[in-house]
């Protein structure tokens, strides 16, 4: 009896022993062996999560003493096997993981140009504020030769007029005898200070008229830039409404207003609209000094997303935005002092349109550049 039972014993350990020695190897049919020769892997303590309906004791195991993890230490497979396992962020960059795909057609539809990265001057600008004025210099009055009685006017304030137009008749007081009054210049009728009756001696401006084709603009200089300052400086004037004239100074005045305690720097503007016309207050923009910068990029490259600054650079997953710092800006280019290096490619044009399209598709902003 002792024989049988320790027969019946050894043949117990020798199964055990086989299935040991067969388990991981393709031939063994239990549970977890079969997960693995699927491809399928459960890290330890979430076995049975998303199994609810699954009942492990309508399986039972072939061998009742046979353990489904005996054999094998399975810590060691899921470590061996994790290359295995799909990881959408496995094996690069999270700059490579998202980006805007656009065709070719739409990239040029867009009108996206690529540009390189590289260093130049950039132009720190002030703001000033200006008033445009009659250009003096192309301004006339008109007066009486004589001490006369108004007999006719012919012209009225806001007439274009030409030189030698007649624009009003007197009468001398003294001989009695007519004659008339003309325009000098061509240019326009800004004012009128008589009437038909009237006396009007010779210190008396009947007419004013001014060619408003150019104009003066007085830009008030605060006294720490009057040192900074000098003829030639080009000047960029904005109206009220964001249209622009340019110009450059032709007249620094060598004293202070008592009234503004400032500086008169004077430009002449040639044929500015009727933004610029006389009376309208603007701002004048002014290159007060220059930096060199070792990279720069347009002012339309940057975008910001989510309360990020970003370029957009070209990859291989479409346009990536890249969070960048700013540094020193001018009219036309920004400082990069974080984010691209000199050489880098990047959206010079068409940036805006690449947000709109990334927005709009709900992608995340944060996927097209590694923290």
């Amino acid at each position: 009896m002792k024989k049988m039972i320790l027969t019946t014993a050894m043949l117990a350990m020798m199964s055990l022993w086989a299935v040991a020695q067969t388990c991981g190897t393709g031939d063994c049919d239990c549970a977890s062996c079969t997960a693995a020769a699927q491809g399928k892997f459960t890290l330890p303590g979430l076995q049975g999560l998303g199994e609810e309906a699954h009942n492990h004791e309508d399986h039972a195991p072939a061998h009742p003493k046979h353990d489904d993890h005996a054999g094998h230490d399975h810590a060691g497979d899921v470590q061996a096997e994790t290359p295995a396992v799909h990881d959408d962020h496995a094996g690069h960059d999270h700059g490579e993981i998202e980006g805007v795909e656009l065709s070719v057609e739409m990239a040029e539809k867009v009108g996206i140009q690529i540009h390189e990265a590289e260093g130049g001057i950039l132009a720190k600008a002030s703001v000033f504020p200006a008033e445009i004025k009659v250009n003096r210099d192309r301004a006339a009055f008109v007066s009486p030769r004589y001490a006369s009685v108004v007999r006719q006017v012919f012209v009225e304030i806001g007439d274009e007029v030409k030189k030698g137009d007649v624009l009003a008749s007197l009468e001398n007081r003294e001989t009695m005898a007519v004659y008339t009054v003309a325009a000098p210049l061509d240019g326009t009728l800004i004012s009128k200070n008589l009437a038909v009756g009237e006396t009007a001696d010779t210190d008396k401006v009947l007419f004013e008229i001014a060619d408003l084709s150019t104009v003066w603009a007085d830009i008030s200089i605060f006294p720490k830039y009057q040192h900074v300052l000098r003829k030639g400086m080009p000047v960029k004037f904005i109206a009220h409404d964001g249209h622009t004239a340019r110009g450059s100074v032709k007249y620094i005045s060598p004293i202070l207003s008592p009234e503004t305690r400032t500086f008169t720097a004077r430009c002449v503007l040639e044929d500015s609209d009727e933004d610029f016309t006389p009376g309208a207050f603007v701002r004048a923009r002014i290159n007060i000094e220059t930096a060199e910068v070792s990279v720069l990029v347009e002012r339309e490259a940057v975008q910001v997303l989510e309360g990020e600054t970003v370029v957009f650079v070209p990859g291989d997953h479409g346009f990536q935005a890249v969070e960048v710092a700013l540094g020193l800006t001018d009219e036309h280019n920004v400082e990069i002092k974080r984010g691209l290096l000199s050489g880098d490619r990047y959206v010079a044009v068409g940036a805006f349109a690449l947000k709109a399209q990334m927005v709009t598709s709900g992608m995340d902003p944060h996927a097209g550049h590694g923290h």
